[in-house]
């Protein structure tokens, strides 16, 4: 309704494209599973006529849309000298009710931001996987092979054979 109002209000859209409006709003932010599945109904029928998207449910879409703010934020504060750390997997039913989020709504994921501290230099680091193990070139498994790289083994392919 909220969208409908900001859109009549600008007086910036055609009229038919206002007399849709409603109908096509309800249609894409439905919710549950019957919403998702006509969606996915109708785009692959679609699909064999030209390329279309993936019709996910909302919160997955919604997830993903939080979570690229989350990383502008996150990087603007670290332009402030602040530390950030992204956190899921906590009580999501406790933290809606501690924060007194509606039903409607989920917490995807928290950022604690604050300053950091100086570390102990007898703390142990975690063990983490090396980036050739998760970041990948043009396909699945494929090591990333970057340009420097390249240029790195080109001039040394070039003085071995000088």
């Amino acid at each position: 309704d909220r969208i409908y109002e900001l859109e009549k209000t600008s007086k910036s859209r055609d009229p038919n494209y206002m007399a849709i409006l409603p109908v096509a709003a309800s249609f894409l932010t439905g919710e549950g599973h019957v919403a998702t599945m006509a969606k996915q109904l109708a785009t692959n029928v679609l699909s064999d006529i030209q390329p279309m998207p993936s019709i996910e449910p909302v919160q997955a879409w919604s997830y993903k849309n939080t979570s690229l703010a989350v990383q502008q934020y996150v990087l603007a504060a670290t332009s402030y000298d602040l530390a950030t750390c992204i956190m899921e997997g906590y009580d999501m039913r406790r933290a809606k009710e501690i924060l007194r989020v509606p039903d409607r709504y989920d917490i995807p994921l928290m950022v604690a931001t604050g300053y950091d501290y100086e570390q102990e230099e007898d703390v142990p680091v975690t063990p983490r996987l090396d980036m050739k193990e998760v970041v990948f070139g043009d396909t699945f498994a494929q090591q990333l092979v970057l340009d420097n790289e390249n240029q790195q083994g080109e001039e040394e392919e070039i003085a071995t054979h000088s």
